[in-house]
Protein backbone atom coordinates (compact mmCIF):
# COMPACT_ATOMS: atom_id res chain seq x y z
CA UNK A 1 0.00 0.00 0.00
CA UNK A 2 0.98 3.38 -0.77
CA UNK A 3 0.77 6.44 1.61
CA UNK A 4 -1.88 8.65 0.64
CA UNK A 5 -3.53 11.69 2.75
CA UNK A 6 -6.08 12.54 1.07
CA UNK A 7 -7.23 12.34 -2.91
CA UNK A 8 -6.25 13.62 -5.60
CA UNK A 9 -6.74 17.68 -5.49
CA UNK A 10 -8.29 19.28 -8.14
CA UNK A 11 -11.24 16.87 -9.89
CA UNK A 12 -14.19 17.64 -11.73
CA UNK A 13 -17.55 18.00 -9.27
CA UNK A 14 -19.88 15.11 -8.81
CA UNK A 15 -22.68 17.85 -10.05
CA UNK A 16 -20.90 18.17 -13.12
CA UNK A 17 -19.74 15.05 -13.53
CA UNK A 18 -23.28 13.64 -13.34
CA UNK A 19 -24.67 16.87 -15.72
CA UNK A 20 -21.98 14.89 -18.24
CA UNK A 21 -22.29 11.44 -17.79
CA UNK A 22 -25.65 9.30 -18.41
CA UNK A 23 -24.31 6.80 -15.90
CA UNK A 24 -23.96 8.49 -12.68
CA UNK A 25 -22.90 5.56 -11.05
CA UNK A 26 -20.13 4.53 -13.50
CA UNK A 27 -18.11 8.45 -12.85
CA UNK A 28 -14.94 6.98 -12.22
CA UNK A 29 -12.98 8.43 -9.02
CA UNK A 30 -10.04 11.04 -9.86
CA UNK A 31 -7.95 9.11 -8.05
CA UNK A 32 -5.34 6.38 -8.87
CA UNK A 33 -5.82 2.87 -9.04
CA UNK A 34 -2.98 2.33 -7.11
CA UNK A 35 -3.83 4.76 -4.19
CA UNK A 36 -5.73 2.00 -1.65
CA UNK A 37 -6.10 3.50 1.53
CA UNK A 38 -3.38 3.70 3.98
CA UNK A 39 -2.59 5.44 7.02
CA UNK A 40 -0.09 8.62 6.65
CA UNK A 41 2.91 9.19 7.84
CA UNK A 42 3.28 10.55 11.61
CA UNK A 43 4.42 14.37 11.57
CA UNK A 44 7.43 14.46 12.96
CA UNK A 45 10.14 17.88 13.90
CA UNK A 46 12.26 17.98 10.89
CA UNK A 47 15.81 17.44 11.40
CA UNK A 48 18.37 20.48 11.79
CA UNK A 49 21.31 18.68 9.88
CA UNK A 50 21.81 15.66 7.91
CA UNK A 51 24.58 14.27 6.15
CA UNK A 52 21.97 13.77 2.78
CA UNK A 53 18.93 15.55 2.08
CA UNK A 54 17.18 14.27 -1.06
CA UNK A 55 14.31 16.35 -2.66
CA UNK A 56 12.00 13.78 -3.89
CA UNK A 57 10.17 10.89 -2.62
CA UNK A 58 10.05 8.76 -5.28
CA UNK A 59 11.66 5.85 -6.31
CA UNK A 60 14.61 8.06 -7.53
CA UNK A 61 14.90 9.82 -4.41
CA UNK A 62 14.29 6.56 -2.03
CA UNK A 63 16.52 4.11 -3.94
CA UNK A 64 19.00 6.40 -3.17
CA UNK A 65 18.06 6.89 0.16
CA UNK A 66 17.98 3.29 1.11
CA UNK A 67 21.57 2.90 -0.12
CA UNK A 68 23.19 6.37 1.70
CA UNK A 69 21.52 4.64 4.43
CA UNK A 70 22.88 1.52 5.05
CA UNK A 71 26.05 3.15 3.79
CA UNK A 72 26.85 5.23 7.37
CA UNK A 73 24.62 8.13 6.21
CA UNK A 74 21.96 10.30 8.06
CA UNK A 75 19.41 11.08 5.61
CA UNK A 76 16.60 13.43 5.23
CA UNK A 77 13.86 12.91 2.45
CA UNK A 78 11.78 16.33 1.41
CA UNK A 79 8.25 15.57 0.04
CA UNK A 80 6.37 18.73 -1.40
CA UNK A 81 3.16 16.61 -0.98
CA UNK A 82 2.88 13.46 0.36
CA UNK A 83 5.22 10.80 0.09
CA UNK A 84 5.12 9.03 -3.51
CA UNK A 85 2.41 11.84 -4.95
CA UNK A 86 4.39 11.73 -8.00
CA UNK A 87 5.02 9.55 -11.20
CA UNK A 88 6.24 6.66 -8.74
CA UNK A 89 2.47 6.18 -7.72
CA UNK A 90 0.50 6.90 -10.73
CA UNK A 91 2.70 5.18 -13.73
CA UNK A 92 1.30 1.62 -15.71
CA UNK A 93 3.24 -0.42 -13.49
CA UNK A 94 5.49 -1.27 -16.77
CA UNK A 95 9.17 -1.96 -16.29
CA UNK A 96 10.91 -2.03 -19.49
CA UNK A 97 14.56 -1.92 -20.26
CA UNK A 98 14.08 -0.49 -23.67
CA UNK A 99 14.73 3.26 -24.37
CA UNK A 100 12.42 4.86 -26.67
CA UNK A 101 15.18 5.19 -29.46
CA UNK A 102 16.12 3.21 -32.54
CA UNK A 103 19.42 2.20 -32.34
CA UNK A 104 21.20 2.98 -35.28
CA UNK A 105 19.84 6.58 -35.02
CA UNK A 106 21.12 6.99 -31.83
CA UNK A 107 24.48 5.54 -32.75
CA UNK A 108 24.82 8.18 -35.85
CA UNK A 109 24.31 10.75 -32.76
CA UNK A 110 26.72 9.67 -29.90
CA UNK A 111 28.13 7.01 -31.50
CA UNK A 112 28.46 2.94 -31.93
CA UNK A 113 30.29 2.22 -28.32
CA UNK A 114 28.31 4.77 -25.94
CA UNK A 115 24.82 3.13 -27.73
CA UNK A 116 26.02 -0.12 -27.33
CA UNK A 117 26.41 0.73 -23.45
CA UNK A 118 23.06 2.70 -23.01
CA UNK A 119 21.03 -0.05 -24.60
CA UNK A 120 23.12 -2.14 -22.14
CA UNK A 121 22.95 -0.27 -19.06
CA UNK A 122 18.72 0.14 -19.90
CA UNK A 123 18.62 -3.75 -19.83
CA UNK A 124 20.41 -3.94 -16.51
CA UNK A 125 18.54 -1.69 -14.66
CA UNK A 126 15.64 -4.07 -14.79
CA UNK A 127 18.06 -7.06 -13.51
CA UNK A 128 18.93 -4.30 -10.59
CA UNK A 129 15.07 -3.80 -10.02
CA UNK A 130 14.37 -7.92 -10.04
CA UNK A 131 17.65 -8.23 -7.77
CA UNK A 132 16.03 -5.51 -5.36
CA UNK A 133 12.44 -6.75 -5.37
CA UNK A 134 14.00 -10.12 -4.54
CA UNK A 135 16.36 -8.83 -1.88
CA UNK A 136 14.36 -6.51 -0.17
CA UNK A 137 11.01 -9.10 -0.34
CA UNK A 138 9.25 -6.58 -1.68
CA UNK A 139 5.53 -7.84 -1.92
CA UNK A 140 4.68 -5.33 -5.30
CA UNK A 141 2.99 -8.45 -7.54
CA UNK A 142 6.22 -8.27 -9.71
CA UNK A 143 6.28 -10.71 -12.89
CA UNK A 144 8.35 -11.06 -16.01
CA UNK A 145 5.95 -11.06 -18.57
CA UNK A 146 7.56 -9.53 -21.60
CA UNK A 147 6.25 -6.38 -23.42
CA UNK A 148 4.24 -6.62 -26.46
CA UNK A 149 4.96 -3.70 -28.69
CA UNK A 150 1.58 -3.82 -31.05
CA UNK A 151 2.06 -2.34 -34.96
CA UNK A 152 -0.39 0.50 -34.79
CA UNK A 153 -0.11 0.61 -39.22
CA UNK A 154 0.96 -2.45 -41.26
CA UNK A 155 3.98 -0.46 -42.48
CA UNK A 156 5.23 -0.39 -38.70
CA UNK A 157 5.33 -3.97 -38.19
CA UNK A 158 8.34 -3.98 -40.87
CA UNK A 159 10.00 -1.24 -38.57
CA UNK A 160 9.56 -3.51 -35.85
CA UNK A 161 11.53 -6.05 -37.22
CA UNK A 162 14.23 -4.51 -38.47
CA UNK A 163 14.80 -2.76 -35.32
CA UNK A 164 14.13 -6.35 -33.61
CA UNK A 165 16.66 -7.66 -35.62
CA UNK A 166 19.26 -5.14 -34.89
CA UNK A 167 18.70 -5.54 -31.05
CA UNK A 168 18.96 -9.27 -31.10
CA UNK A 169 22.85 -8.27 -32.46
CA UNK A 170 23.39 -6.91 -29.55
CA UNK A 171 22.19 -9.48 -26.98
CA UNK A 172 18.36 -8.32 -26.35
CA UNK A 173 15.72 -11.29 -26.74
CA UNK A 174 13.19 -10.59 -28.85
CA UNK A 175 10.07 -12.38 -30.88
CA UNK A 176 8.00 -11.57 -33.91
CA UNK A 177 4.40 -11.91 -34.05
CA UNK A 178 3.23 -11.98 -37.34
CA UNK A 179 0.08 -10.17 -38.11
CA UNK A 180 -1.86 -13.41 -38.16
CA UNK A 181 -0.88 -14.59 -34.92
CA UNK A 182 -1.83 -11.21 -33.36
CA UNK A 183 -4.38 -13.19 -31.08
CA UNK A 184 -2.12 -15.09 -29.39
CA UNK A 185 -1.17 -11.67 -27.67
CA UNK A 186 -4.39 -9.35 -27.78
CA UNK A 187 -8.10 -9.95 -28.71
CA UNK A 188 -8.21 -7.06 -30.97
CA UNK A 189 -8.00 -6.89 -35.14
CA UNK A 190 -6.82 -3.20 -34.09
CA UNK A 191 -3.20 -3.52 -34.66
CA UNK A 192 -1.00 -5.39 -37.06
CA UNK A 193 1.08 -7.70 -35.57
CA UNK A 194 4.18 -6.78 -33.25
CA UNK A 195 7.58 -7.86 -31.35
CA UNK A 196 7.74 -9.10 -27.91
CA UNK A 197 10.79 -7.93 -25.89
CA UNK A 198 11.05 -10.78 -22.98
CA UNK A 199 13.08 -8.41 -20.30
CA UNK A 200 10.17 -6.70 -19.20
CA UNK A 201 7.29 -7.33 -16.72
CA UNK A 202 4.55 -5.45 -14.69
CA UNK A 203 4.49 -4.63 -10.70
CA UNK A 204 2.05 -2.99 -8.74
CA UNK A 205 3.59 0.83 -8.34
CA UNK A 206 2.07 1.45 -4.76
CA UNK A 207 2.99 -1.75 -3.63
CA UNK A 208 6.71 -0.65 -4.83
CA UNK A 209 6.89 2.60 -3.34
CA UNK A 210 5.14 1.12 0.33
CA UNK A 211 8.02 -1.54 0.20
CA UNK A 212 10.75 1.06 -0.75
CA UNK A 213 9.38 4.05 1.68
CA UNK A 214 9.64 0.88 4.72
CA UNK A 215 12.76 -0.23 3.58
CA UNK A 216 13.80 3.49 4.37
CA UNK A 217 12.51 4.18 7.59
CA UNK A 218 13.47 0.88 8.85
CA UNK A 219 17.04 1.96 7.81
CA UNK A 220 16.70 5.26 9.91
CA UNK A 221 15.83 7.45 7.06
CA UNK A 222 13.66 10.41 7.86
CA UNK A 223 10.98 11.18 5.20
CA UNK A 224 9.15 14.55 5.78
CA UNK A 225 6.00 15.35 3.59
CA UNK A 226 4.53 18.29 3.21
CA UNK A 227 7.59 19.72 3.07
CA UNK A 228 8.53 21.74 0.10
CA UNK A 229 12.08 23.30 -0.04
CA UNK A 230 11.61 26.71 -1.04
CA UNK A 231 15.25 28.20 -0.96
CA UNK A 232 18.60 26.17 -1.35
CA UNK A 233 22.08 28.19 -0.89
CA UNK A 234 25.36 27.35 0.79
CA UNK A 235 26.42 28.15 4.76
CA UNK A 236 30.12 27.55 4.64
CA UNK A 237 30.96 24.43 4.10
CA UNK A 238 27.52 22.99 4.18
CA UNK A 239 24.09 23.39 2.08
CA UNK A 240 21.33 25.40 3.57
CA UNK A 241 17.39 24.17 3.00
CA UNK A 242 14.87 26.60 3.62
CA UNK A 243 11.32 25.02 3.80
CA UNK A 244 7.92 26.19 5.64
CA UNK A 245 8.75 23.75 8.80
CA UNK A 246 12.34 25.29 9.06
CA UNK A 247 15.75 25.37 7.53
CA UNK A 248 18.20 22.23 7.43
CA UNK A 249 21.93 21.94 7.25
CA UNK A 250 23.65 19.12 5.17
CA UNK A 251 26.67 17.95 3.46
CA UNK A 252 25.43 16.73 0.46
CA UNK A 253 21.84 17.77 -1.91
CA UNK A 254 20.09 15.15 -4.41
CA UNK A 255 17.39 16.67 -6.17
CA UNK A 256 14.92 13.81 -7.69
CA UNK A 257 11.86 15.31 -8.42
CA UNK A 258 11.81 14.18 -11.69
CA UNK A 259 8.09 15.85 -13.90
CA UNK A 260 7.77 17.88 -11.04
CA UNK A 261 10.94 19.87 -10.93
CA UNK A 262 10.54 23.24 -9.99
CA UNK A 263 12.37 26.78 -8.29
CA UNK A 264 14.88 27.13 -6.73
CA UNK A 265 16.66 23.88 -8.64
CA UNK A 266 16.01 26.07 -11.84
CA UNK A 267 19.23 24.56 -13.25
CA UNK A 268 16.96 20.52 -13.77
CA UNK A 269 13.92 22.55 -14.46
CA UNK A 270 15.35 24.73 -17.54
CA UNK A 271 16.22 20.94 -18.68
CA UNK A 272 13.24 19.11 -18.10
CA UNK A 273 9.88 18.67 -20.54
CA UNK A 274 6.69 17.44 -18.10
CA UNK A 275 4.51 16.04 -19.85
CA UNK A 276 0.89 14.93 -18.59
CA UNK A 277 -0.02 11.20 -19.40
CA UNK A 278 -3.44 10.10 -18.03
CA UNK A 279 -4.90 6.80 -16.88
CA UNK A 280 -7.93 4.79 -16.55
CA UNK A 281 -9.06 1.76 -14.57
CA UNK A 282 -12.17 -0.35 -16.09
CA UNK A 283 -14.27 -2.10 -12.78
CA UNK A 284 -13.83 -5.60 -12.80
CA UNK A 285 -14.71 -7.72 -16.30
CA UNK A 286 -16.38 -11.07 -16.63
CA UNK A 287 -13.32 -13.17 -16.17
CA UNK A 288 -13.74 -14.90 -19.62
CA UNK A 289 -13.66 -11.53 -21.16
CA UNK A 290 -10.81 -10.37 -18.96
CA UNK A 291 -8.63 -13.68 -20.25
CA UNK A 292 -9.82 -12.74 -23.69
CA UNK A 293 -8.42 -9.26 -24.31
CA UNK A 294 -4.67 -10.30 -23.48
CA UNK A 295 -4.18 -13.54 -23.55
CA UNK A 296 -0.54 -13.05 -23.54
CA UNK A 297 -0.50 -11.41 -20.32
CA UNK A 298 2.28 -8.89 -21.05
CA UNK A 299 2.50 -5.29 -21.20
CA UNK A 300 1.25 -3.69 -24.20
CA UNK A 301 2.67 -0.31 -25.96
CA UNK A 302 1.83 0.88 -29.25
CA UNK A 303 3.89 2.08 -32.15
CA UNK A 304 1.79 5.44 -32.48
CA UNK A 305 4.01 8.89 -31.90
CA UNK A 306 0.96 10.03 -29.65
CA UNK A 307 0.85 5.67 -27.85
CA UNK A 308 -1.40 4.00 -25.81
CA UNK A 309 -0.30 2.06 -23.09
CA UNK A 310 -2.20 -0.87 -21.19
CA UNK A 311 -2.03 -3.90 -19.45
CA UNK A 312 -4.45 -6.32 -16.67
CA UNK A 313 -4.88 -5.02 -13.26
CA UNK A 314 -2.10 -7.49 -11.25
CA UNK A 315 -4.99 -9.45 -10.20
CA UNK A 316 -5.77 -10.00 -13.80
CA UNK A 317 -9.50 -8.48 -13.45
CA UNK A 318 -9.51 -4.94 -14.76
CA UNK A 319 -7.92 -3.45 -17.62
CA UNK A 320 -5.84 -0.15 -17.43
CA UNK A 321 -5.11 1.81 -20.12
CA UNK A 322 -3.60 5.04 -20.32
CA UNK A 323 -1.87 7.62 -23.02
CA UNK A 324 -1.26 11.26 -24.07
CA UNK A 325 -4.79 11.61 -24.59
CA UNK A 326 -4.65 15.85 -24.44
CA UNK A 327 -1.22 17.68 -24.81
CA UNK A 328 -2.92 20.40 -22.74
CA UNK A 329 -4.31 19.98 -19.21
CA UNK A 330 -7.97 18.80 -18.84
CA UNK A 331 -9.79 17.84 -16.09
CA UNK A 332 -9.61 14.02 -15.21
CA UNK A 333 -13.26 13.46 -16.11
CA UNK A 334 -13.10 14.65 -19.57
CA UNK A 335 -9.67 12.44 -20.28
CA UNK A 336 -11.24 8.97 -19.30
CA UNK A 337 -14.15 9.87 -21.84
CA UNK A 338 -11.52 10.20 -24.31
CA UNK A 339 -9.88 7.48 -22.82
CA UNK A 340 -12.79 5.08 -22.45
CA UNK A 341 -13.77 5.83 -26.77
CA UNK A 342 -9.71 4.97 -27.31
CA UNK A 343 -10.19 2.01 -25.32
CA UNK A 344 -13.52 1.04 -26.92
CA UNK A 345 -11.92 1.75 -30.81
CA UNK A 346 -9.03 -0.83 -29.46
CA UNK A 347 -11.48 -3.80 -27.98
CA UNK A 348 -15.34 -2.92 -28.61
CA UNK A 349 -16.74 -5.63 -25.87
CA UNK A 350 -15.48 -2.31 -23.55
CA UNK A 351 -18.04 -0.13 -24.89
CA UNK A 352 -20.34 -0.54 -22.25
CA UNK A 353 -17.58 -1.63 -19.80
CA UNK A 354 -18.09 1.15 -16.30
CA UNK A 355 -14.59 2.52 -14.95
CA UNK A 356 -13.55 2.89 -11.64
CA UNK A 357 -10.44 5.15 -11.54
CA UNK A 358 -9.12 8.48 -13.89
CA UNK A 359 -5.98 9.36 -13.31
CA UNK A 360 -3.09 11.58 -14.82
CA UNK A 361 0.84 12.47 -13.46
CA UNK A 362 3.66 14.13 -15.01
CA UNK A 363 6.28 11.81 -17.19
CA UNK A 364 9.75 14.16 -17.60
CA UNK A 365 11.21 13.99 -20.93
CA UNK A 366 14.06 15.54 -21.70
CA UNK A 367 15.94 17.26 -25.32
CA UNK A 368 17.75 14.56 -26.30
CA UNK A 369 15.37 11.35 -24.77
CA UNK A 370 17.35 10.31 -22.33
CA UNK A 371 17.58 9.92 -18.85
CA UNK A 372 20.63 12.40 -16.97
CA UNK A 373 22.54 11.98 -13.88
CA UNK A 374 25.32 14.75 -12.63
CA UNK A 375 26.27 16.76 -10.37
CA UNK A 376 25.73 20.71 -11.26
CA UNK A 377 27.29 23.44 -9.09
CA UNK A 378 27.60 21.18 -5.88
CA UNK A 379 23.91 20.00 -6.20
CA UNK A 380 23.50 15.92 -7.25
CA UNK A 381 20.62 15.09 -9.67
CA UNK A 382 18.85 12.02 -11.97
CA UNK A 383 15.85 12.45 -13.65
CA UNK A 384 14.61 12.76 -17.27
CA UNK A 385 13.49 8.77 -17.74
CA UNK A 386 11.26 9.64 -20.58
CA UNK A 387 8.22 7.60 -19.59
CA UNK A 388 10.51 4.30 -18.78
CA UNK A 389 11.45 5.42 -15.38
CA UNK A 390 10.18 2.34 -13.38
CA UNK A 391 13.17 0.57 -13.55
CA UNK A 392 15.90 3.28 -14.65
CA UNK A 393 14.78 5.85 -12.16
CA UNK A 394 15.22 2.92 -9.23
CA UNK A 395 18.69 1.68 -10.69
CA UNK A 396 20.12 5.50 -11.28
CA UNK A 397 19.12 6.21 -8.07
CA UNK A 398 21.49 3.79 -6.53
CA UNK A 399 24.42 4.83 -8.92
CA UNK A 400 24.19 8.11 -7.76
CA UNK A 401 24.01 7.24 -4.04
CA UNK A 402 26.83 4.98 -4.95
CA UNK A 403 29.00 8.09 -6.04
CA UNK A 404 28.99 9.93 -3.14
CA UNK A 405 29.41 6.79 -1.04
CA UNK A 406 32.46 6.94 -3.09
CA UNK A 407 31.38 3.27 -4.43
CA UNK A 408 33.17 1.16 -7.42
CA UNK A 409 30.05 0.68 -9.05
CA UNK A 410 28.21 4.54 -9.43
CA UNK A 411 29.77 4.70 -13.17
CA UNK A 412 27.34 4.77 -15.41
CA UNK A 413 27.00 6.06 -19.00
CA UNK A 414 24.31 8.12 -17.81
CA UNK A 415 26.66 10.06 -16.19
CA UNK A 416 28.53 11.30 -19.54
CA UNK A 417 26.26 13.62 -21.37
CA UNK A 418 25.75 17.46 -21.30
CA UNK A 419 22.39 17.75 -19.46
CA UNK A 420 20.69 19.52 -22.66
CA UNK A 421 18.45 22.69 -22.70
CA UNK A 422 17.21 25.02 -25.15
CA UNK A 423 17.73 28.94 -24.99
CA UNK A 424 14.58 30.27 -23.35
CA UNK A 425 13.26 27.43 -22.27
CA UNK A 426 12.31 27.95 -18.05
CA UNK A 427 10.70 24.48 -17.89
CA UNK A 428 6.93 25.82 -19.00
CA UNK A 429 6.93 23.60 -22.12
CA UNK A 430 4.35 26.47 -23.89
CA UNK A 431 5.28 24.17 -27.23
CA UNK A 432 3.63 20.75 -26.42
CA UNK A 433 0.02 21.42 -28.29
CA UNK A 434 2.00 22.41 -31.02
CA UNK A 435 4.33 19.45 -30.94
CA UNK A 436 1.25 16.92 -30.24
CA UNK A 437 -0.69 18.27 -33.10
CA UNK A 438 2.32 17.53 -35.42
CA UNK A 439 2.34 13.75 -33.91
CA UNK A 440 -1.54 13.05 -34.18
CA UNK A 441 -0.46 14.32 -38.00
CA UNK A 442 2.36 12.13 -38.79
CA UNK A 443 0.24 8.85 -37.01
CA UNK A 444 -2.93 9.91 -39.35
CA UNK A 445 -0.80 9.24 -42.14
CA UNK A 446 1.04 5.83 -40.67
CA UNK A 447 4.38 7.89 -40.28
Amino acid sequence: MVVVQGELSGPQSVDTAVKDNPHPRAIPRSLPYWWEAGEPLPVQPLTQRCDVVIIGSGYTGLSAALRLARGGCSVAVLEARQPGFGASTRNGGMVSGVLKHDFDRLAGRVGTDRTRRIFAEAQASVLFLERLIEDEDIACDYRRTGMYFAAYKASHYAQLEREGERLQEHGIETTMVRPDQQQTELGTDFYHGGRILHLAGGLHPGRMHRGLLERCLASGVEVHGDTPVTAVERSGLKWRLASPRGDVLTDEVIVATNGYTGPPFDYCRRRIIPIGSYMIATEPLPGELARTLIPGKRMIQDTKKVLFYFRMSPDGQRILFGGRTSFRTIDEQESAKRLHRQLSGIFPALRDVRLSHTWSGNVAFTFDALPHLGNHAGIHFSMGYCGQGVAMSTYLGSRLAAGILGHADAETVFSEAVFPGRPLYTGYPWFLPLVGEFYRLLDRLGR
